[in-house]
């Protein structure tokens, strides 16, 4: 957790926060994370206090709790003030209904105002005090500070048992309740002149401060400052909550604040972030005082930042650009720290996705005659920030001008120079990416960080030429190597990089290792590894046949997506599930996102074709064939863009060849199964090696060469190209009159499709097989129902498993090998498939399903 919020590796990472709720997802996660294990041990109370002044970050932590305490043994209670469509008003809205108890506290009635009189004043009110308690408009506490400011004062007498007020006696009616705010201070008058004076510093050092803080900027003993806070305690000003004192209300210590002149204020702002700083606070609690400060902090700011900005900008890159701001406003010209300011200036701007302002940053800096010294970390901020923003060919320009500069050492020209290869097959060069990565790769002399970028090029640009084992290798080697300062995030991008190539070659157990190894440092860092990683790990599920555990990934990774320019891949690859499945609804809202999305990020990029695949698929289930194929083959041709999709669409090739031989095209259709068997030679991958197999099966019409492919496909596994394969070639054999043949083969792929719940290619299969008199041999029920029992998956049920025994989602996380928001997600769609309320009804019931059984 400290780690996290340290903001360790992620300083300078592009987009490494959200902007525009200045909280990233990794400390958001972190959070979550650490709720999750206070819960597994003991049940957990949290009680959040004037929710409506709640900055964002607070607000979206609390919204995700919120959502999660239907599996946690956690009460959330939150107190807020309504407002005109406040931010708490909308979070308290958009909970579901019934699941939160939503209670509305009203003003106290005339009985329970008398009752509340009564027993602050030791008598039954009189007409006179019950007027003037009226302007309290029920107001708990306003009515409480009226009757102590009448006690204080003496007026109020009792006669009777009856509490009467004596202010203004000779007025005929109670005048109104003097001001909230003056009846605090009429409290406060009572004190001591060193309380009140404590209690003001108190005041400007927030809502709460720690003894030893408050002893350190009043800069007496910590023994002479308990009497005070004694007194502050017995006179209901303050109050202890556990190693923090806080004031009984915050209308006391808005009432402090405004008896402090702002110059006076702002002089104890200074003093306090100097107090801060020689006792270590961490730097954003000391960075909150100085911005408090205003231009009073002066050459402390200065000499502060100089020692203090790199943490700052790794935990809090917006205070640290207002401070910085701040301290370059006021610096000479010539200020030797005036470079460093502005490097991490740009930094924080890099974090906070800001990339064009970052350029900028970093591009002005350049231009100074003092920034020589600074010359290679603003020039990795320029690439870095064009190669964020979708601009791979101006990040290969910048990075060809680092290389030619004097300015910057030949070790790290030679690093440019392996990320200018990046740049190239982005821009979908593959062959002059694979020239400057090998100069790269020989210039490096061991250079670990150059060597990563020239090693992932090549077996990158390998993979999409001739995919086999030198590229894996390359993968590896890759992967191997240590990130270097200017982009900590680097061995991340290797490490999922490598789980994609696995994936490509069907070695699902060490594509499944390689992601639990690395998810840890995905949701460490966040930014675009986060949904990439879940995107990854969607489509090793999916093309493994666990279709439910691809949409749980695809669910876990929108939210981070939404931000980080991944959303369309993981969309598209639910809507391919959704039109598999016949859920037209789905599919063509999940389409329709697809289509409103703009994923504008390099990475985004290298799956633009699953948006196509799924637009083609839901095309052809509309029965408009010509369409969907005359789309697959322009794509096939001519790319996505910058990308060379003929090698990236290779797996499209089966159903490029079916569509056309439905058209009579068999001069394309030849092409497409050449492609397909070039591909199968250079890898042998059992996946590779069944798309060449089907495409030379229809091509020649066998149906031994469709069976040999859906042997292959079985054994990498692709259950859904296993089940297309059989169908293509029960379809050959029933039109050979071979009806028992084509039967048991047909029955074999409806059975993988009744397997993954693929509908609309089971109604496909058997409307081709009827319409050559060939019915499956018995008709089976349909087990894959969206609710109960049967409806979990395997995966589904490791999970309940796991509940049952009483282990939380971090530790569930720990022993699958995947994030804990996958877990939470899991157990979400295992309860609403089993219609059940929490975990603890899940787990009981698992127990009571195992007594039976036993």
């Amino acid at each position: 957790m400290a780690e996290v919020l340290q903001g360790h590796g992620r300083c300078g990472m592009p987009g490494a926060t959200d902007g525009g709720i200045e909280a990233d997802f990794a400390c958001v996660e972190a959070l979550l994370g650490l709720v999750d294990d206070l819960c597994a041990h003991e049940p957990l109370a949290l009680f959040l206090d004037d929710v409506q002044w709640a900055d964002p970050a607070s607000l979206h932590v609390l919204h995700k709790l919120m959502r999660s305490v239907h599996q946690l043994p956690v009460l959330l209670v939150g107190a807020y003030r309504p407002g005109p469509d406040s931010a708490a008003d909308r979070l308290a809205r958009g909970v579901r209904p019934g699941h939160p108890t939503v209670l509305e506290l009203a003003p106290l009635n005339p009985f329970a105002v008398s009752a509340l009189l009564a027993r602050r004043c030791g008598g039954a009110p009189g007409p006179r005090l019950r007027a003037l308690a009226e302007h309290a408009a029920g107001n708990p506490f306003y009515v409480t500070e009226l009757a102590a400011a009448l006690q204080r004062e003496g007026a109020i007498e009792i006669h009777d048992a009856i509490a009467e007020s004596t202010a203004d006696r000779g007025a005929p009616e109670a005048g109104p309740m003097p001001p909230p705010l003056t009846l605090v201070a009429h409290r406060l008058r009572h004190l001591r002149d060193e309380v009140l004076q404590a209690l003001r510093v108190a005041a400007v050092l927030g809502t709460g401060c720690t003894a030893t803080d408050l002893a350190t900027v009043l800069d007496i003993p910590l023994h002479e400052l308990l009497g005070i806070i004694t007194e502050a305690e017995a006179s209901g000003i303050l109050r202890d909550d556990g190693d923090r004192l806080v004031f009984r209300h915050d209308l006391v210590r808005h009432a402090l604040l405004d008896t402090v002149p702002g110059s006076t204020r702002a002089m104890l702002h200074m003093r306090t972030a100097q107090a801060l700083a020689g006792a270590g606070a961490a730097p954003e609690h000391v960075a909150e005082h100085l911005l408090a400060a205003g231009p009073t902090a002066g050459a402390f700011l200065t000499s502060w930042l100089e020692r203090s900005t790199a943490a700052l900008t790794a935990r809090s890159p917006a205070v640290a650009i207002q401070l910085i701001d701040t301290a370059l406003s006021a610096a000479g010209p010539g200020d030797p720290l005036q470079e460093g300011l502005h490097l991490h200036r740009a930094l924080a701007q890099l974090s906070l996705g800001h990339l064009v302002d970052a350029e900028e940053t970093a591009r002005c800096a350049l231009l100074r005659s003092g920034a020589a010294a600074w010359e290679v970390p603003f020039r990795w901020i320029i690439v870095q920030a064009a190669f964020g923003r979708g601009l791979p060919d101006l990040a290969l320009v910048e990075a060809r001008a680092a290389c030619g500069s004097k300015g910057v050492p030949a070790s790290e020209a030679v690093r440019f120079r392996a990320f200018s290869a990046v740049c190239l097959f982005a821009l979908g060069k593959l062959r002059e990416a694979g020239v400057v990565a090998e100069s790269a790769r020989h210039a490096a002399d061991g250079d670990g960080p150059a060597l990563a970028d020239a090693l992932h090029v090549l077996s990158a640009t390998r993979f999409l030429e001739a995919p086999g084992d030198d590229a894996l290798e390359l993968a590896r080697q890759a992967a191997r190597f240590t990130a270097q300062p200017c982009r900590p995030t680097q061995g991340i991008e290797l490490q999922l990089a490598l789980a994609n190539s696995y994936i490509e070659l069907d070695r699902g157990p060490d594509a499944r290792r390689t992601l639990a190894a690395v998810h840890k440092a995905t949701e460490r860092t966040g930014g675009a590894f986060l949904p990439w990683y879940h995107l990854t790990s969607a489509l090793l599920a999916f093309h493994t046949g666990r279709w439910d555990d691809a949409l749980t990934e695809v669910e876990v990774g929108l939210d981070p997506s939404e931000h980080f320019a991944m959303s369309r891949a993981l969309r598209a690859v639910a809507a391919l599930i959704s039109v598999h499945r016949g859920r037209r609804t789905d599919a063509a809202a999940h389409l329709t996102a697809v289509a409103a999305a703009s994923d504008r990020g390099t990475l985004a990029w290298f799956y633009e074709y699953l948006p196509l695949c799924a637009d083609a698929l839901a095309q052809e289930a509309r029965d408009d064939t010509e369409q969907a194929y005359n789309r697959l083959a322009h794509a096939f041709d001519h790319g996505i863009g910058h990308l060379p999709s003929r090698l990236i669409l290779g797996f499209l090739t089966p159903d490029l060849v079916r569509l056309a031989l439905a058209r009579g095209d068999t001069a394309n259709a030849r092409r497409y199964a050449a492609a397909a068997r070039a591909r199968a030679e250079h890898s042998g991958g059992p996946y590779h090696l069944g798309d060449a197999y089907r495409c030379q099966g229809l091509l020649d019409q066998d149906p031994d060469l469709l069976v040999e492919a859906a042997r292959c496909y079985h054994a990498a596994p692709r259950p859904l190209s296993e089940a297309h394969a059989l169908t293509d070639a029960a379809e050959l054999l029933a039109g050979r009159r071979q009806p028992a043949h084509a039967r048991a083969l047909l029955d074999q792929a409806l059975g993988i499709y009744t397997r993954l719940d693929a509908r609309w290619d089971a109604a496909c299969a058997t409307s081709r097989l009827r319409a050559m008199d060939v019915r499956r041999r018995t008709r089976r029920t349909h087990s894959t129902t969206r609710r109960g029992w049967e409806a979990l998956t395997d995966t589904e049920r490791t999970v309940a498993q796991h509940v049952a025994d009483g282990h939380s989602n971090p530790e569930i996380a720990a022993r699958m090998c995947i994030s804990r928001r996958t877990v939470s997600t899991h157990v979400s769609r295992i309860l609403r498939k089993l219609d059940m309320a929490s975990r603890v009804e899940l787990a009981a019931e698992i127990v009571r399903r195992d007594y039976m059984q036993a």
